[in-house]
């Protein structure tokens, strides 16, 4: 992907960066929505250059960076980050779009959502309604579900329903460049990104 923006979120006193992070997420993911193919695919992806997981001690952050790809200048131009972005320009600085230095990348990437069950409690609720189980049983089935994540995540809000959910991401370093579509999230489990 050889065209991309970048997003740096400005550190601030007064708001936390996670609650910009919020609303420049929620954003993204509007202009994504409105770029999508017919396949109900973006091509524009993202990467979080900061981003940063260990694994071991269960912590990890996104960074302040946000980079986004595409594999031409006008599906950029067409995005037209800066607009959807524009009520949040005291807390964010957006690049004009840049050609990728091709001996400036060090690999590549995927960037994917990582889902989590919700609560034991909704699963089993969710369950009952089949039919085929009490409460009780349906509980015990789902006490080891794992609803949680130690990845480093935004806080959304559904659109449909306003229920707030995080979105956790997961980063995969890949030896090869891999072509594909991406989420109304600029996320992908197969296509990757550049690293630099």
């Amino acid at each position: 992907m050889p065209y991309y923006q970048e997003i740096t979120l400005i550190e601030q006193e007064e708001i936390a960066t996670y609650f910009i992070w919020s609303k420049l997420y929620a954003q993204l993911h509007l202009a994504l929505v409105e770029v999508k193919n017919h396949n109900e695919k973006s091509n524009i992806g993202v990467s979080f250059p900061e981003y940063r997981f260990n694994e071991e001690k269960g912590i990890g952050f996104l960074g302040a960076k946000l980079r986004l790809f595409a594999n031409s200048e006008d599906e950029l131009h067409n995005l037209n980050i800066n607009s959807w972005l524009a009520r949040l320009s005291d807390y964010i600085q957006i690049t004009s779009i840049s050609e990728v230095a091709m001996h400036k990348i060090t690999g590549h990437a995927t960037f994917s959502r990582k889902q989590v069950k919700t609560n034991a409690d909704r699963l089993a609720r969710h369950r009952v309604k089949r039919g085929d189980i009490d409460f009780d049983e349906a509980v015990k089935r789902y006490q080891n579900v794992i609803t949680t994540s130690d990845l480093p995540f935004v806080q959304l809000k559904s659109l449909t329903n306003q229920h707030p959910f995080r979105l956790f991401i997961h980063k995969e370093n890949k030896v090869d460049a891999e072509n594909g579509g991406f989420s109304s999230y600029g996320l992908s489990s197969d296509a990757t990104v550049p690293e630099f």
